[in-house]
């Protein structure tokens, strides 16, 4: 029976298919431009005043620009990933198929020996047959060429004595005509043999040429594939190499952008610290996040999976969830980070920490304070050994570990005196940290909570996610929360706005400005920032201006029946959808996260790129 290979060459085509839409939507996704800051116009301003709001305010919008430049970049990496591995796919493909070509080779070749052997026999076999017909009839021809003999004769008729004795004519007749009639039955049955076998024959040598004809068939239609792949890989390799060159782009963008937020945030603590200079440091423990009642219907809140957070590393509430679970703490660093539990030998007794010089390591780690210590003891474990793994590494390249969430937080006061169950954690796992390579520039990171998403790790949940999501499992305040303070903490700047939920003129807005973001001007983006200048300042267009700039550009939005959003495998939102006044709107899931922020009121704001909107009628 011959193999399936339609089966394996839709499939394949298939997968060609899946490539080349990928490549588009990559492609098109790219095209964004970035504007590059350039100039510091708060040094003409008089009063410290003046230049402290004016650099506050161009770091916050610079941070946005980086913030939006270094995700363009994250995404342009993690495309080029893909279409590396998608590449690689293609190759791996394209030896398969040749394989596959190879091998119906070998069958079409050993096809042919068999033909070629049912040929020799088939003409041995007519030769044979051509040879008893011709027996046959020269029996036949002799048999009747010597006459028969008369009444008479067959009665008186004798044989010479040169013949066989005794045998009288009629004797002699019948013998003959036994003789020749036995040699003719048995000529008849073995022509009727070799006719039955010829037969056969020609039936086996016409289904060998059908099964000839298949074989190839199947040969040409995978050759044509590994055509195809082949092409597509090469196709492949101009898309990978166009992301090179895009990455590199934006690498240098976000290299100039990264020198001003330095500059700027060294200028901004030189202003804060002639008023004050005073900073906070410390380590947290919130309470678990519910969303209020909206105070009007309708009523629409962003909601953010997860904030503060690079997408790396172990989840904090996640190794929560998942030791609550059972799973111990060699259990979670595998997880997270994709190797297992090692012990070096020579770990130093010392560490340079910022503020208290050269420390021993362990009294350093007493006082991390990045969890609760009365968590479950595999996920304090799992902190301590994400702790001193990323504490050795800076201890390794050469450089102090500073005491704030930069690096990791550090209370002297809790490394005087740990709590019992940090202490063991700590004592428990003395040595150990994370395999692989220290020259990982995300390793032993770690942040609170992702909203459920790992880069390079994927989904983290136990089940169908978001429902079984070990961050919300283990209550994590920040898995999923609509944002309207200054920072995570709850007692922090509202702007005078109680509520993170927005009214329906509100988010009609936020459509509006997302047509004058998208197709207006440049002066017109300018005027894109939130209504409530008190805490913001700005120049921004009023809600009827707004609608009336949209309406230049397409219809104007007034009232919202329904939204909801679409969510990659890649842990982000891709699209979010409304139906409106004026139809259904379909706007990119960044795009969106990034007029709402621009937009909405206060400091409501989607902190995450994976998100959802509320909505309550």
């Amino acid at each position: 029976m011959l193999p399936n290979y339609h089966g394996y060459h839709e499939k394949s085509q298939a997968r060609v298919v899946l490539l080349l839409v990928s490549c588009f939507v990559l492609i098109i996704t790219l095209s964004v431009p970035i504007n590059v800051y350039a100039g510091d116009p708060c040094e003409e301003l008089g009063s410290t005043s003046e230049k402290e709001e004016c650099y506050a305010k161009e770091i916050e919008e610079t941070k946005e620009k980086y913030e939006s430049t270094s995700k363009k970049l994250s995404d342009i990496r993690d495309k080029k990933d893909e279409v590396s591995g998608k590449i690689t796919g293609l190759s791996s493909q394209i030896s398969v198929t040749q394989a596959e070509v190879d091998s119906l080779q070998a069958d079409i070749n050993e096809m042919n020996d068999m033909l070629d052997e049912i040929n020799n026999n088939l003409t041995d076999r007519k030769t044979s047959l051509i040879q008893k017909i011709t027996l046959r009839n020269r029996v036949l021809r002799a048999h009747y060429q010597s006459g028969y003999l008369s009444t008479m004769e067959l009665i008186m008729t004798s044989l010479p004595s040169s013949s066989v004795s005794g045998l009288t004519g009629f004797r002699f007749t019948s013998l003959s005509y036994m003789f020749d009639q036995a040699l003719t039955d048995d000529a008849l049955k073995l022509i009727e043999l070799l006719n039955v076998e010829i037969a056969n024959f020609e039936e086996d040598r016409e289904q060998a040429e059908e099964l000839k004809t298949e074989l190839e068939g199947a040969q040409n239609e995978l050759i044509a594939l590994r055509v195809s792949l082949a092409s597509q890989k090469t196709s492949a390799q101009g898309d990978l190499s166009e992301l090179s060159d895009k990455e590199s782009s934006y690498e240098g963008e976000l290299s100039s952008l990264q020198d001003k937020i330095d500059s700027l945030s060294a200028k901004q603590q030189q202003i804060l610290a002639a008023k004050s200079g005073t900073g906070i440091v410390s380590g947290y423990e919130a309470a678990e996040y519910e969303l209020p009642d909206p105070p009007y219907k309708p009523a629409f809140a962003g909601m953010s999976y997860g904030a503060f957070t690079h997408y790396r590393g172990m989840s904090q509430y996640g190794a929560k969830g998942r030791a609550n679970d059972g799973k111990d703490y060699k259990d979670i660093i595998e997880f997270y980070y994709d190797e297992g539990v090692k012990e070096v030998d020579d770990f130093p007794d010392k560490l340079c920490v910022e503020g208290y010089g050269n420390m021993d390591f362990d009294k350093y780690l007493y006082g991390i304070a990045e969890m609760p210590s009365t968590w479950p003891k595999d996920a304090l474990k799992a902190q301590a050994i994400a702790a001193r793994s990323y504490a050795y590494r800076r201890h390794v390249k050469g450089s102090c570990i500073c005491t704030s969430q930069s690096c990791q937080v550090f209370l002297k006061s809790k490394s005087d005196d740990p709590p019992d169950k940090w202490r063991d954690a700590v004592d428990d796992t003395k040595g150990k940290i994370i395999g692989g390579s220290i020259d990982d520039s995300g390793y032993g990171w770690y942040s609170s909570t992702t909203g459920g998403y790992i880069k390079d790790v994927g989904w983290d949940k136990d089940g169908s996610w978001p429902k079984n999501a070990y961050e919300k499992k283990a209550k994590s305040p920040w898995f999923y929360k609509a944002w309207h303070t200054e920072t995570y903490r709850s007692n922090s700047s509202t702007c005078g706005r109680s509520t993170p939920w927005l009214d329906e003129d509100e988010m009609t807005d936020i459509l509006n400005t997302w047509v004058v973001w998208k197709y207006g001007s440049g002066d017109e983006r300018d005027h894109v920032s939130p209504v409530t200048t008190s805490c913001w300042g700005g120049d921004p267009y009023s809600h009827s201006k707004m609608a009336d700039k949209a309406d230049k550009y397409k219809d104007s939005y007034d009232s919202i029946s329904s939204v909801w959003v679409d969510i990659s495998d890649g842990g982000y939102t891709s699209k979010i959808h409304f139906k409106t006044n004026n139809g259904q709107v379909d706007i990119d899931g960044e795009e969106f996260k990034t007029v709402f922020n621009l937009r909405a009121p206060g400091f409501v704001s989607i902190r995450s790129r994976l998100f959802d909107v509320e909505h309550e009628n």
